[in-house]
This record gives structure tokens, C-alpha cells and sequence, in this order.
């Protein structure tokens, strides 16, 4: 079974495609399970997600599309959400929907993966002055154990996407780097995706390393796969390359949610 839980319609802004078009491609490339989940409104960065004006559209869009391709192609409905440390939209997160995906885009104010933002930002201050590489990625991390921990979510969104800012590997061990974060992952039931996307960046790499793969697969921390398309070219990106390098590694089962119930199966 080929699951995609992770793809963004016209309504996050910095995507396009409509959800019909995302649903015809996926029943295209052959996917079984196939999840939206555009970015939740927010108080900032708002040229880069749904407003909030626009959520009953989001719920009704996908009732009429879930209906027309209801023998085709299981479809479900989530959010990717913005873990911040204050200001988090807790109505938002009681949403009745399918699944949440958790994720971290800024350590405090500086955006991690968005490249004119970073550039921006880079312009007024100096990022790296009092932090090397290895501290960005412990405080990245130390975000995504609290995330972990706040117990709202269900999907770890592209666990390493920190490397996208630094665009190295921290002097000190990744995989010590991330031990508390992915033993927090593990407490908390969640799964954590295999994202493709980072394929089509700089980064030239799947999101997470398959050295934090393989400590995925020694906690027994179950997996799903998300393509993260940004468009309906985007849709099951490298999803066989994925699905390869997850079973190299001993993985045979993913998972996906239902009104945010663990469902586990082979793929």
C-alpha cells in the first residue's frame, strides 16, 4: 500500500494546484492513502499558509472532492502545524480532523527553511555570530522534543529539516544530537514521516538521514511517507525511492490516521 500524507493545495499560497487536480495525479501514480495538509493559519509569517477565513473552505472542498473519488482513493484531511513555544492556536489543534503533522520552522524568530526569509534575516543579523552549526541543531532539536512532548500531534513533519539553514552536519554526532528529542518522539505514540522533498532542495536528501532512520528503526518508532508537494507535478515525489531505502533499513509497515487513530499496514 502507497501512502502520502503530506501535500499542500493553493490555499497555503506558496503552493498551487487544487485539490481535484492533487487527487487525480495521486490515483495516477498508483497511491493508495493520500492526505492534505495545508499549513494551519497563524498570527505571522502569513504569506506562507492558510487564513483563517478560509478553513470551511479547506473542510468543504475536501467533503466535495473525498465524495467524487470516494471508489478510487482513500483521501484524509489534516494540518501541518507550526510548533511554536507560545502562541499556538489550541482551538485549531482540537480540529476534527484525520491527523496533525508537527513541525518546526523557526527557532524563535529565525525561519529554518524558507530561502528569501533566511536571506532577510541573514541581512539584519548575523546568525551565525554566537551560534555554530552544532548549536543551531541542539536548539532545533530541543523544539523537537517539546513538540513531542506538548502531545497535540500525530507526525514528526521532515525531522532534520534544520539542515536545509545550516546546510552542513553539526561537529557533534546527529544522532546524540536528536536522543532526546526521538525518545520523546517514541513516549508520545508519534510516527515520523519519511519526506521526499528534501530531494528536489540543496540539500539533495531525504528528510530525515537515514543515519536518524536508523535510530527511528532501533526505537521502533513507526514511519509514514509525505511527498510534501507543493504542486500536482510534486504529488508521490521519489515515493519508490522511499519506500526502497525504508525497507533497506528493515522497515515493512507505515502508518497513516483516521480521526487521528493510528491505522498500521504494509507498504
Amino acid at each position: 500500500m502507497r501512502v502520502d500524507l503530506h501535500n499542500h493545495t493553493y490555499l497555503s499560497k506558496h503552493a498551487v494546484g487544487t485539490m481535484e487536480d492533487y487527487v487525480k495525479r495521486a490515483i495516477e501514480k498508483k497511491i493508495d492513502v493520500f492526505g492534505f495538509s495545508d499549513h494551519n493559519p497563524m498570527h505571522f509569517d502569513k504569506k506562507h499558509r492558510m487564513e483563517d477565513k478560509y478553513k470551511i473552505d479547506y473542510f468543504t472542498m475536501f467533503e466535495e472532492t473525498k465524495k467524487q473519488f470516494s471508489k478510487e482513493i482513500k483521501l484524509l484531511l489534516g494540518f501541518e502545524f507550526d510548533y511554536l513555544e507560545n502562541g499556538m492556536n489550541e482551538d485549531l489543534l482540537k480540529e476534527d480532523v484525520d491527523y496533525l503533522i508537527g513541525a518546526v520552522h523557526f527557532i524563535k524568530d529565525l525561519p529554518v527553511d524558507n530561502h528569501t526569509m533566511i536571506l532577510a534575516y541573514k541581512e539584519k543579523k548575523d546568525i551565525f555570530k554566537n551560534k555554530d552549526s552544532t548549536s543551531l541543531w541542539t536548539d532545533y532539536f530541543d523544539l523537537i522534543k517539546k513538540m513531542a512532548n506538548s502531545g497535540f500531534f500525530n507526525i514528526v513533519g521532515h525531522l532534520d529539516l534544520i539542515k536545509l539553514l545550516t546546510q552542513e552536519e553539526p561537529k557533534k554526532d546527529i544522532r546524540i544530537i536528536a536522543k532526546e528529542a526521538l525518545k520523546a518522539i517514541k513516549k508520545s505514540g508519534m510516527s515520523v514521516e519519511i519526506n521526499s522533498s528534501g530531494l528536489r532542495k540543496s540539500v539533495q536528501e531525504i528528510y530525515p538521514s537515514k543515519k536518524l532512520l536508523e535510530e527511528i528503526f532501533s526505537l521502533d518508532i513507526p514511519i509514514t511517507f509525505g511527498s510534501d508537494a507543493h504542486s500536482v507535478e510534486e504529488v508521490g515525489f521519489k515515493a519508490q525511492y522511499c519506500e526502497n531505502l525504508a525497507k533497506e533499513l528493515g522497515f515493512r509497515k507505515c502508518v497513516y490516521y483516521e480521526k487521528k487513530e493510528k491505522i498500521l499496514v504494509d507498504f
